[in-house]
């Protein structure tokens, strides 16, 4: 029985030992990790800088006649004269068409011969009134009755004027809507006037872009699917933000000779834009999507902590940060799948 109770004795001995050595094998590697996690997880970072903002921008705009007009007569009447060519270009002042006014310029013909002796009559009587034959009276009117021919002459001529219609400017006329012969009204229209050289070119750039938008900047452009690129000077834009879109009206000049541009034309505006105005920029793979919008991570104190942000324009390799985070911020562009809010990291910061 003794030799039972000793054996027992040692079994339990040595399974004791083994307890204790596997005890302290697997404690070890516990520590080694408690160790690993102060250390934290090693990331990549960089240190955010501001940088000048310079921008090319593309909008969509189109090209519209620097004058455009439909000609139209202010008098009504049968057409006596037409001289509208389609696509013919005209000058200014060139008559384009005549409304019957046969009756008006009779009566100028006649009021202008009353006038010549009424004149006459004038003289006449001056000289009467220089050696006392008549009274100042019998001068006072025939004097006014050669202002009153003038007046009716004047009357009569600005008929005439209304039974014309003349080119207002330089152009090229469009399509005829009448013919020789035919009656118009004040309101038929003949043809369209437009002047195609130069064009404007009208578009519209977004709100945070109006401060670059001066006189004189130069654009390009290029007209539906054709990649040839066009010159433009901007000229002109309105004096307010449309509060509907958010954004700046503007017009550029551009120069048409040869009449290749076509006004109505559909075009890609690119501009070249400088507002001298610092700005971050970060790398895309360094947002991280969140509900409602975007956010990064940022080190601070050795931990990693997730700040939302709000981005500007953004491109293929930058993006820009208009809030959210400052220059000297450390940005991590790593490990961002594994980081937590709050869990120490390692970091790496590139330069």
């Amino acid at each position: 029985m003794a030799t039972i109770s000793l054996q027992k004795f040692a079994i339990g001995t040595l399974l004791l030992v083994l307890a204790v050595s596997c005890g302290s094998s697997e404690s070890k590697p516990t520590a080694e990790s408690s160790k690993g996690g102060q250390r934290g997880l090693t990331v990549d970072a960089i240190v955010i800088q501001e940088v000048t903002l310079d921008q090319n921008i593309t909008v969509t705009g189109t090209l519209f006649p620097s004058e455009e007009v439909d000609l139209k007569a202010e008098n009504t009447g049968k057409l006596v004269e037409l001289n509208i060519e389609e696509g013919k270009r005209v000058s200014k002042g060139q008559l384009l068409a005549r409304v019957n006014d046969n009756e008006i310029r009779a009566r100028l013909s006649k009021l202008e011969i009353d006038l010549k002796l009424a004149k006459e009559d004038y003289d006449r009587k001056a000289r009467l009134k220089e050696i006392n034959a008549i009274s100042q009276q019998e001068l006072d009117v025939a004097e006014n009755k050669v202002d009153g021919l003038k007046s009716d002459i004047l009357q009569s001529k600005a008929q005439i004027e209304k039974s014309e219609v003349r080119a207002p400017f330089d152009g090229t006329i469009g399509l005829r809507y009448v013919s020789p012969g035919a009656f118009v009204g004040a309101n038929t229209i003949l043809a369209k006037l437009v002047q195609d050289n130069p064009l404007k070119l009208e578009f519209s750039v977004p709100e945070r872009y109006a401060l670059g938008i001066e006189k004189g900047v130069k654009a390009t452009f290029s007209l539906g699917y054709n990649p040839i690129l066009h010159d433009a000077t901007i000229y002109a834009f309105d004096p307010i933000i449309d509060q509907a879109t958010r954004s700046l009206k503007v017009r550029a000049m551009v120069q048409n000779p040869k009449g290749k541009l076509i006004a109505g034309s559909f075009a890609r505006v690119n501009l070249q834009m400088n507002t001298n105005s610092k700005t971050i920029i970060i790398p895309p793979h360094a947002l991280v999507p969140v509900l409602g919008g975007q956010s990064v991570v940022l080190a601070r104190g050795g931990k990693a902590f997730f700040q939302k942000v709000e981005i500007g324009v953004r491109t293929a390799t930058e993006v820009e940060i208009i809030s959210g985070i400052q220059p000297n911020d450390t940005l991590l562009v790593s490990g961002l799948i594994q980081v937590r809010q709050g869990m120490p990291i390692s970091v790496n910061v590139s330069k």
